[in-house]
């Protein structure tokens, strides 16, 4: 009994430092890229979705390099799902909505679903060859997938900053015009004009310490999280779908709650859409070229097309709501998560 207090109270801890250590994580690079001329939106996809996902990434590749690989596949399958179904759900209940944009359907939405098939494809041929090459072949896929996202998301960036300075030179004088062309025209005037904020040195410090204590607090993490399972005979990939998946979220929930009730939509969803893609490509395609990872026939058959169907129906559910996740489109999310863990738990095993 005094064994499982212990292990209990290292994994309460280093959960601790994970949450607090992601925070500063995600203060800092906020400031480090709204210095440099980054929009609202791009940080949400990109570097708070990368911040948040910091625990999951940092746990799964820990889980891969100490021979518990399955808990780090369950990990990033399982975040995913609660990320979708459970935090944008419980976001939409909390605030009554969250409106997003064409991109989100038409680029950030899509993108997700387009990984977690590739994610599919590739589980499927390492779990057909066994091969460590076809393993690190899938790892570069997907690394490559994301630059390649992160690529076309500056692209829109620098797209969208010529309109609107194109936008603002013809119809400066009346500013009523501008701010009904474009409803982020506050976020991307800060954009362009990047003299209202200087780079801090000490946040770029910050942000390294802040990396420096999630590697630490991930492998606690992982370590007190490993032995959980072995004093209660669950097995690593089960630890990995709940318990680890819904509690290195905390971030992602207090971001993507906070960010709604203060009406940065854009951030809120994006965040969340950008975490479900980095989680795969970087927190299942770092580890992978590493380790051969090995992949569980249900993962395959259910937990990656359970997934996949979040995806679809979150994309779904938005497109046909005016653009927005309603209060009822919430409910409908988060017993979406409901439905899989009581199907996995108790008829999937």
């Amino acid at each position: 009994m005094l064994e499982i207090l212990e292990i209990a109270v290292l994994f309460i801890i280093a959960l601790l430092i994970v949450i607090k250590a992601a925070d500063i994580f995600v203060d800092n690079v906020l400031k480090v890229g709204t210095a440099l001329g980054v929009s609202q939106v791009l940080l949400g996809i990109t570097a708070v979705a990368m911040g948040t996902s910091l625990p999951e990434y940092g746990s799964a590749l820990i889980s891969s390099l100490s021979s518990t690989e399955g808990m780090g596949l369950g990990l990033v399958i399982g975040s995913n799902i609660w990320n979708l179904a459970g935090i944008l759900g419980i976001s939409a209940v909390i605030t009554g909505y969250i409106e997003a944009d064409e991109k989100f359907i038409k680029r950030d939405g899509l993108m997700a679903v387009l990984v977690g098939v590739i994610l599919f494809c590739i589980m499927f041929a390492v779990l057909l060859t066994s091969s460590d090459i076809v393993s690190k072949i899938g790892s570069v896929i997907m690394i490559a997938v994301f630059f390649y996202y992160l690529r076309i998301l500056i692209k829109d960036q620098k797209k969208e900053i010529r309109e609107f300075e194109s936008i603002k030179e013809k119809t400066a004088k009346n500013k009523d015009t501008i701010e009904k062309i474009d409803e982020n025209i506050p976020e991307i005037e800060e954009v362009i004009d990047r003299n209202k904020k200087t780079l801090d040195k000490k946040n770029i410090l910050y942000v390294i310490l802040a990396i420096i204590s999630i590697i630490i607090g991930c492998e606690l993490l992982v370590h007190s999280t490993r032995e959980l399972a072995a004093v209660f005979a669950i097995p690593e990939m089960m630890m990995g779908l709940f318990l680890l998946a819904i509690t290195t979220s905390f971030p992602e929930l207090v971001i993507a709650v906070t960010s709604a009730r203060k009406g940065l939509h854009g951030m809120a969803i994006g965040s969340i859409v950008g975490t479900a893609a980095f989680n795969i490509l970087i927190g299942i395609g770092i580890p992978a070229f590493v380790v051969t990872m090995p992949v569980n026939p249900l993962s395959l058959y259910f937990d990656a097309p359970y997934m996949i169907a979040v995806y679809a129906l979150t994309i779904i559910l938005v497109k046909y709501n005016g653009m927005k996740l309603t209060r009822l489109t919430g409910i409908f999310l988060i017993s979406l998560y409901i439905l899989y863990v009581v199907l996995r738990i108790f008829f999937i095993t």
